[in-house]
């Protein structure tokens, strides 16, 4: 059965395939016809809700197994490579991690294929849209679910094709195209270190499945003379986290990566794929628990990515650059937990911010949607009246992204805080730069708002007519928002409360050997109580700050610039990463390239080549002129030949 959850949507794509080819068949006959696209979302949104059914099958019976803390249920076996004494399985697993994000991919992938069915209604590449989406979700699926590392290498560079593909999927505009080919290259670089690990994890282990690395991690880990080599797998591997949850260095691909349509924003960039660096950390938790080094290291880089993505938002126009630097910042947040080794809260903040997030870049969606494109919040301004429904959802979502008090993403977030504060030691600055980033977040969430909402309209209404999106976008958007709410609630409330935090009992089995590890870090409950507040006080501060200083439009941004221009467009460009890496990699490369073209391709090698046809063609005109059918031209060559013989001859 659990074979479903991945194949449902794989057959979904391979049928939107079929009507894509059915629809450009058609359209050679008439160029208007709309063609047999129009079933594709009906496909593919069938194809995920049955996805869907299957994993909520079974994490009930999962949920119901008996006693076991380490219960799972497991598909059939076969093996896939066999290489002397190497045997690499391919299976299914469903535990209590993956059935968690199972759970989260194809049912915040069901709500983004719904809203897609009206969002790009009328796109000439309609049911070619929907295959992409269902190729995404099996390969995603195929990541969580497998047993090995082999097949999660396979859904994780699955992920990564269409990423590809979705990102420049209008590769017509050109821009978009270029964005698609900056995110595969830049995740090609961490790609080769998730190789190199698990080479080395084949030296070590002689084989890749996940359960076994896990439960023998634990057993090496006292090993002195396997350290080393433990904590040079888990680095590497964690090189690939870095890739595809866009951390510091390599987190330059996502914000670029907004080329793409708004809803593959929320599914890929937002909700799935680029948690997959948290899921691998987690999946492996002993491995990088038996190097507490490199753990720090995770949480080091976490925190540097959450406090740059959350810097970066801070003067974006482009309302889903905000969201993309705010993703960025987010995932930041995850690494910060996973260094602190809070595994399970790295997770509760994950399926947290896949509410959330994927509210706001859906509501985002709709704002556009009903904008006639226009993306730009300095040209928006008093759509609340406009657009009620979008505008609700999305302070829904606006709430749970600061952190304000209730909302999923308050607890989710000072669940981390507090982690890193009880840590101690040189993590204690992690801690402090979570809370500045945490108003930070605040700040430019209220302030998207205010611009976006309120104060008056700055587009030209004769041009620009704001609507309020079809039923079947508003639905996705409501039913976020409720989880956005109540997500938190449901799913985890601090200790302080004395009730059970559902969540990390439920990942218990998962996370526990790598926690045990590493040894729990308490804290009393009245520090508790101040850590709340001060989280809660410290979202209410700066997103009233945020709110009423953009209220009246983006005046203060303005001011700003005049006074410091040079941080501004510090900040704007991303604390200039990416610039660095186009000035000092990407032109250079490109130079060196053209120059080796030039020197090498077209003088030398080219040179060669056509240098011979040359030569051979200038012997044959002059052969050519010889031969000139004159029979005294004739005689005296042949005379001229005897004399050579002759001289030879004689000289012989």
């Amino acid at each position: 059965m659990l074979w479903l959850v991945p194949l449902l949507p794989l057959l979904g794509a391979a049928l939107c395939g079929v009507l894509h080819l059915a629809t450009l068949r058609a359209r050679r006959a008439a160029p208007d016809a709309i063609g047999p696209s129009a079933l594709a979302p009906v496909v593919a949104c069938t194809a995920v809700a049955g996805a869907f059914v299957v994993s909520v099958v079974a994490f009930f019976r999962l949920a119901a197994a008996d006693g076991a803390d380490h219960a799972w249920l497991e598909s059939s076996t076969w093996t896939w490579i066999h290489v002397g004494d190497l045997a690499f399985d391919v299976s299914l697993v469903f535990d209590q991690l993956s059935i968690t994000m199972a759970l989260v991919v194809s049912g915040v992938g069901l709500l983004i294929h719904v809203y897609s069915a009206g969002y790009m209604r009328g796109d000439p590449g309609f049911a070619k849209y929907f295959g992409y989406l269902n190729l995404f979700v099996f390969a995603m699926l195929m990541l969580v679910l497998s047993s090995s590392l082999v097949g999660l290498f396979v859904g994780w560079e699955g992920v990564g094709l269409c990423s590809y593909l979705l990102i420049g999927f209008w590769y017509d505009k050109g821009w978009p195209a270029e964005a698609g080919q900056k995110a595969f290259v830049v995740n090609r670089i961490g790609d080769a270190c998730f190789l190199v690990g698990s080479f080395l994890l084949v030296d070590v282990f002689g084989t890749l499945d996940l359960a076994t690395v896990a439960h023998d991690s634990v057993v090496l880990a006292s090993d002195p003379e396997l350290s080393t080599r433990l904590g040079l797998a888990a680095l590497l591997l964690f090189g690939g986290a870095v890739g595809k949850s866009a951390q510091i260095p390599l987190f330059v691909w996502l914000p670029d990566a907004m080329a793409g349509p708004t809803p593959v924003s929320a599914l890929i960039h937002a909700a799935t794929m680029v948690t997959a660096g948290v899921y691998l950390v987690v999946r492996l938790n002993p491995l990088f628990a038996a190097s507490p080094a490199v753990l720090s290291l995770v949480g080091f880089v976490g925190a540097a990515t959450a406090l740059v993505g959350a810097t970066s938002a801070l003067f974006q126009r482009d309302i889903k650059k905000v969201l993309a630097y705010s993703t960025v910042s987010q995932l930041g947040y995850m690494f910060v937990a996973l260094g602190a080794g809070a595994f399970a809260s790295a997770i509760f903040h994950l399926v947290t911010h896949a509410f959330f997030k994927g509210l706001l870049f859906l509501a985002a969606g709709s704002v556009i949607h009903g904008m006639h494109h226009e993306q730009d919040m300095l040209r928006m301004g008093g759509l609340r009246k406009h657009m009620p429904a979008t505008y609700r959802t999305f302070l829904a979502g606006a709430a749970a992204l600061s952190g304000l008090p209730l909302m999923s993403g308050y607890f989710s977030k000072d669940e981390i805080l507090a982690h890193a504060f009880a840590t101690g030691g040189a993590y204690s600055l992690v801690w402090l730069v979570g809370l500045v980033t945490a108003a930070l977040t605040a700040f430019y969430t209220w302030r998207m708002v205010a611009l976006t909402f309120h104060g008056e309209e700055r587009f030209d209404p004769a041009e620009v007519h704001p609507h309020e999106s079809p039923p079947v976008m508003t639905l996705p958007l409501w039913i976020l928002a409720a989880l956005s709410v109540v997500g938190g609630v449901a799913l985890g409330l601090p200790p302080v409360f004395h009730v059970p935090h559902v969540l990390h009992a439920w990942l218990h089995p998962v996370v526990a050997p790598g926690e045990e590890m590493l040894g729990a870090h308490h804290l009393s409950h009245a520090v508790e109580w101040v850590l709340l507040a001060l989280g809660a006080g410290v979202a209410l501060f700066f997103a009233h700050k945020g709110f009423h200083a953009y209220r009246a439009g983006p005046a203060p941004d303005e001011r700003f610039e005049r006074a410091r221009p040079g941080l501004v467009a510090f900040l704007r460009d991303a604390w200039r990463v990416d610039t660095s890496y186009t000035e000092r990699i990407v032109l250079p490369v490109k130079l060196l390239a053209f120059g080796i073209a030039v020197l090498i391709d077209q003088l030398v090698i080219d040179g060669l080549v056509n240098g011979a046809g040359r030569a051979a063609s200038a012997l044959g005109q002059r052969m050519r002129a010889a031969s000139d059918g004159d029979i005294k031209s004739y005689a005296v060559w042949i005379g001229a030949g005897t004399a050579a013989l002759a001289l030879v001859w004689m000289w012989v």
